[in-house]
């Protein structure tokens, strides 16, 4: 087993899920493109750390089978000197920003796992769960902005956020908001909750309808844009990619464990 595994072995309890990701890390680092600080925040203790290298580690794998050349130059290492991958495709540059966004606002209680045996009924925090998908949007975004203004990131060549929100749910993936469509979704157009028409005689005199919402307010009561995708300042940005650990993606007009797959394959 290599360093890696061995420091795995401290943090996770059995074989399966340590040699994963021990595979998955050490393939990672042997590319080139794992950040020169990989092993020693994997062994820091610190989950951010951890869980943000083994995103990248997934990506890398997935974007490796599906047959993308990776671009080397340009950029030193993983997130050192600009976007954390950029691929080719049809010859386009593609840069590529991961994110695990922290579970900061999420109520400890709904982030613990119940107790072997146990039967727990909770509320979903969905709105606390869409401001920790604007928030690591709106900041991924503004280093990719700065990476144009370095010129990196060239005119024509596409943009990805990809978020991964495994820390923002116990074991149990919980993708989908109040309008039922993906956070990604909710991040980025004014879809709002179902609503449901109820008259004064307790009558329901039509059909359930998605309000709109244009904005999302914080705790501070500042409100948080929510239409991110009709503002022309991300003029030339794709709609949300729904893969299992979802994106959203920036090109043309418009669990705690995160290698459970549903698209991605770690």
């Amino acid at each position: 087993m290599s360093k890696i595994g061995d420091l795995l072995e401290q943090r996770f309890p059995g074989p399966p899920l340590t040699t994963h990701y021990d595979d998955l890390l050490s393939e990672y680092q042997r590319s080139g493109l794992a950040p020169p600080n990989m092993v020693p925040q994997v062994s820091s203790g610190d989950d951010g750390s951890l869980w943000a290298h083994i995103w990248e580690a997934m990506l890398y794998r997935y974007l490796t089978n599906l047959g993308f050349v990776f671009r080397r130059d340009r950029v030193k290492k993983s997130g050192q000197d600009g976007p954390d991958f950029g691929v080719m495709h049809d010859g386009r540059t593609i840069w590529i920003e991961a994110i695990v966004p922290a579970p900061e606002g999420i109520p400890p209680d709904y982030l613990r796992s119940p107790k072997p045996g146990q039967i727990a009924f909770r509320s979903v925090p969905h709105q606390e769960i869409l401001l920790r998908w604007t928030g690591a949007l709106r900041y991924k975004c503004q280093r990719l902005q700065s990476y144009r203004a370095k010129g990196i990131i060239e005119k024509q060549d596409c943009t990805v956020v990809a978020i991964n929100d495994c820390r923002l749910s116990d074991y149990r993936p919980i993708e989908t908001g109040v309008s039922g469509f993906p956070f990604a979704v909710e991040a980025v157009f004014p879809v709002g909750p179902i609503a449901v028409p109820i008259s004064l005689d307790g009558q329901q005199p039509g059909e359930a309808i998605r309000t709109t919402r244009y904005t999302i307010r914080k705790q501070n009561r500042v409100d948080v844009p929510t239409a991110n995708f009709l503002d022309e300042g991300y003029a030339g940005r794709q709609a949300p990619d729904d893969t299992g650990a979802q994106s959203a993606r920036e090109d043309e007009p418009a669990d705690r464990n995160p290698g459970r797959e549903q698209g991605i394959r770690g």
